[in-house]
């Protein structure tokens, strides 16, 4: 069983791509922040929907409360094209950004939060290896572990199933199951991340 989804490999991206191009200053809006979860990198995160937590010992795995970033009215490109695939609803949304040759390294998303979510990915810019798979060696009751060694890893990306993905493709995967990206362009690989709620309507 695949634990990639693949709906689209020719989404129209230009629009959405360009405003983000024209708004560079945008990469560093998360500074500006508090009380949020997540991953506070300047330079790789632009939010439009994020954690909202009650208290700075909320963990964001487990943080059902979700806040606006003054992006969100901003991005209307982004916007429209989620309503032309009927998503009317979506829990943390954000663009990121990751420059050639850097990786976001095996992990997986678990928590409360992540249980009832749909995890989307739409390339708008650059090209990356993405994985998905599993190792029953790496799990430890009902809290998976990030692979501590190379030999994990290695175990991982001998098992793992991987797609190139590039501008214009739109996709859902397992995030539940160990991920790892790998940007192979030449240019910075962009992508629209976003979660909705799971139904039987989701794509």
């Amino acid at each position: 069983m695949s634990h990639f989804r693949f709906l689209s490999h020719d989404e129209d991206i230009e629009k959405i791509l360009q405003q983000i191009l024209d708004n560079e200053q945008d990469w560093g809006y998360v500074s500006k922040l508090k009380n949020i979860g997540g991953d506070l990198n300047p330079y790789g995160f632009m939010p439009m929907t994020m954690a909202q937590l009650t208290s700075y010992s909320e963990d964001p795995k487990n943080a059902e409360g979700l806040q606006r970033t003054a992006l969100y009215t901003k991005y209307k490109y982004i916007k429209q094209w989620l309503k032309s695939w009927s998503i009317r609803k979506t829990a943390r949304a954000a663009f990121f950004r990751l420059q050639p040759g850097r990786s976001v390294d095996w992990h997986t998303d678990h928590g409360t939060y992540y249980k009832g979510k749909d995890r989307y990915h739409l390339c708008l810019q650059g090209a990356y290896k993405y994985w998905v798979g599993d190792n029953p060696l790496l799990v430890s009751g009902d809290m998976p572990q990030h692979p501590q060694t190379e030999e994990d890893k290695q175990a991982l990306l001998d098992t793992a199933e991987m797609h190139i993905i590039e501008p214009g493709t739109f996709f859902w995967f397992d995030n539940k199951k160990y991920h790892r990206a790998l940007s192979i362009g030449n240019v910075d690989r962009i992508s629209f991340v976003f979660d909705v709620p799971k139904s039987k309507d989701n794509p």
